[in-house]
């Protein structure tokens, strides 16, 4: 496998952790009651449907095939995520599993990185991008949990 290859490969594990995390997020707004968190979860969630558009367009740029889905594990794993959800009763409890979800997404952003050092600039801007958001989820859900500790 050459390096292109390689690259469109780990970009579209990335694309399908996107896809994954986006559907947990859609999952867990469903779920949500207080107006205010629903709000910042459907920010949280244009900002991975934006993930998932700009990775989506690399993969095109290297003339890969973007994958559409999660995949057949992320796919069982969605369900299996679903099934879990469906005991979650308060928006403390759905916090923790998005900060979880993040949590997860902060990690695939970090191995891709550790793997790649010759990205395009515009990649590796992006890339960089994703990280920060993903930050920003994760400290965001981190101040609402706190502010409902107090």
């Amino acid at each position: 496998m050459n390096q292109r290859e390689d690259l469109i490969l780990e970009l579209n594990q990335l694309l399908k952790g996107t896809h994954m995390g986006a559907f947990v997020f859609e999952d867990l707004l469903e779920k949500l009651n207080e107006a205010g968190l629903k709000q910042e979860f459907q920010h949280f969630l244009s900002l991975l449907k934006g993930h998932e558009v700009m990775l989506t367009r690399h993969i095109q740029e290297l003339n890969g095939e973007p994958v559409d889905s999660s995949g057949l594990k992320g796919t069982i794993a969605d369900m299996m995520t679903m099934i879990k959800n469906m005991v979650i009763a308060t928006d403390t409890e759905i916090i923790q599993e998005a900060k979880k979800a993040i949590e997860m997404g902060k990690k695939a952003l970090q191995d891709f990185d550790d793997r790649h050092f010759t990205l395009s600039e515009t990649l590796t801007k992006e890339i960089a991008m994703m990280k920060d958001d993903y930050d920003c989820i994760y400290h965001t859900l981190h101040k609402f949990l706190i502010a409902r500790e107090g």
